[in-house]
């Protein structure tokens, strides 16, 4: 009687183990999740590679002008 009224029974969904992710799967919820800090991230980053970049074409516009020398 007892065991009419609470139903238990065993099922094979409880030995089921948990199914593995990928890396690039993992990668792409990282990255949906994160969004808005990874394109701000990268705007800085490029920012301060152009500044760079502009900084060692500027020299190297300096070095070739015959008036400082």
């Amino acid at each position: 009687m007892k065991e009419d009224f609470f139903k238990v029974g065993y099922t094979t969904y409880l030995s089921r183990k948990s199914k593995k992710f990928s890396w690039t799967s993992k990668l792409k919820r990282i990255v949906i999740k994160h969004k808005f800090i990874i394109t701000i991230s990268a705007i800085i980053v490029s920012c301060l590679i152009m500044n760079f970049w502009l900084i060692y074409k500027f020299l190297k516009i300096l070095e070739m002008n015959p008036i400082l020398w």
